[in-house]
């Protein structure tokens, strides 16, 4: 039996948001909450009771401490960071906007402990003591330590046979298309669960404007078995061991707009570990819902809320 259910390595950090309505720049309070997308999929997962385990480095400040409290109040395990003397915490700043303003994300994550990890500061034994290891685009961009490092992680887990998820989560804020869509190719390549935005495939690959077309080419792409195009309100066609599945979007009241990729690669994978894979792709959109209908970027909820709104997403009132 392995130690972890899955195992994810990202850096973890803080997101400073204006209250709605109000512009940075005049703003005279910040919201506090702890971010990180990796982070953000396993504590999902925790809370739905699994064995969930975090690969990171953190700064030994109070802020960083933070996000250590954060994270084990999900259930997640921190037996994988590392702390250090040197780097700072990442963070990124949000204006939440209203039309005619769209929302504005600014990151601010150079010279972080994260970025400074090299593949001698990781705990192989742990990352791959896992049923699956979850990697994302975003973590790629950060530093070539880190590329270094996923990159380690690929081979490691290829040796170890260990399946890999991987999310592309493209941020245009952090390095240009071209550049991300050389780098990132290799780990499309070689997922065996793929989670992607169809926005992200149209600027990464300039692959066709119609979903099915789509996702056609990006499996083409991959030997990935199971693929899942996100397509925001129009919901999500995945390819599942050669077979189209069409999810819906579900209803939601917006709360909090970030963090509901992170929630939908939590809802599918959630269904991958309990071999119900052919359900995945609702339960994950189940998930992006719970995550927009609620602050802050962890989802909070159980097996029972989660199997409730799979039955139900429209009731207003339960007693």
């Amino acid at each position: 039996m392995t130690r972890y259910d899955i195992t994810a390595i990202g850096e973890g950090g803080l997101r400073l948001s204006v209250p709605s309505g109000t512009r940075l720049e005049r703003t005279p309070t910040l919201d506090v909450n702890v971010a990180g997308t990796e982070a953000n999929v396993l504590s999902g997962l925790a809370s739905l009771g699994w064995r969930a385990g975090w690969v990171s480095a953190l700064p030994k400040t109070p802020m960083a401490r933070r996000v250590e409290f954060e994270l084990r109040s999900h259930g997640v395990d921190l037996a994988g960071v590392v702390r250090t003397d040197t780097g700072r915490l990442g963070t990124y700043y949000v204006e939440y906007g209203a039309a005619p303003r769209p929302t504005h994300v600014y990151f601010d994550r150079a010279d972080t402990a994260f970025t400074q990890m090299t593949t001698a500061d990781v705990d192989w034994d742990l990352l791959l003591d896992t049923r699956v290891i979850h990697l994302t685009g975003i973590t790629a961009a950060l530093s070539p330590n880190v590329l270094e490092i996923l990159t380690e992680v690929l081979d490691r887990a290829e040796a170890a046979g260990v399946p890999v998820s991987f999310d592309v989560n493209y941020r245009a804020n952090l390095w240009p298309a071209d550049v991300a869509a050389e780098v990132l190719r290799p780990f499309v390549e070689r997922a065996e669960i793929l989670f992607v935005r169809a926005d992200d495939l149209a600027q990464l690959y300039d692959l066709g404007p119609e979903p099915e077309q789509a996702l056609d080419q990006v499996c083409a792409m991959t030997r990935a078995r199971h693929v899942a195009l996100t397509c925001g309100d129009l919901g999500v066609l995945a390819s599942i061991d050669g077979a189209r599945v069409k999810a819906s979007a579900r209803p939601v009241d917006i709360v909090d707009r970030l963090g509901a990729g992170d929630g939908f690669a939590a809802g599918f994978l959630h269904a991958w570990l309990d071999g119900d894979v052919d359900e995945a792709a609702e339960h994950g959109v189940v998930m992006a819902a719970l995550a927009l209908a609620q602050v802050g970027e962890q989802v909070v909820t159980t097996r029972e809320e989660l199997a409730a709104t799979l039955l139900d997403s429209a009731s207003r009132l339960r007693r």
